[in-house]
């Protein structure tokens, strides 16, 4: 199987358990005690891979620290973390809540890679994203 296929379905394993794990939340927990102890316990996770891949530990990440991206990594993933559980708190349904949020994802990364990253948009690349949008928003009704 080649890296490619595999990161893809990893991320697609990891994305269902995620929205499995969130819809099904028990309803009295709170939000930052329950990510203080998920982030808390998949840090440990990581930092045991990171012992075990040898990549050079925890410092061959240290000079990241002054640089914009990881920051704006854990206010995302925060954002996100908060944004989903309050999606699935208000009534959204576990079948349109990832399909509505990952279509305007989409658009709005074409955008900025447009943007910000000279990709270029071909007549598919526009086709494909038109039917995504049409399609979250038949799936969202």
């Amino acid at each position: 199987m080649s890296a490619r296929l595999l990161s893809l379905l990893v991320v697609v394993t990891a994305l269902t358990g995620y929205h499995l794990a969130q819809r099904s939340m028990p309803g009295g927990i709170r939000p930052a005690p329950l990510f203080a102890f998920v982030y808390g316990a998949a840090a440990l996770v990581m930092i045991a891979a990171v012992t075990v891949d040898g990549s050079g530990g925890l410092r061959s990440v240290s000079g990241t620290a002054t640089h914009w991206a990881p920051w704006l990594l854990v206010l995302s993933v925060a954002g996100i973390e908060l944004g989903v559980y309050a999606m699935y708190r208000t009534g959204w349904s576990i079948s349109t809540a990832s399909v509505s949020t990952q279509a305007m994802v989409a658009a709005t990364l074409v955008v900025i890679g447009l943007w910000r990253f000279g990709e270029h948009l071909t007549s598919t690349r526009i086709a494909g994203l038109a039917m995504c949008v049409l399609g979250a928003g038949m799936v969202a009704r």
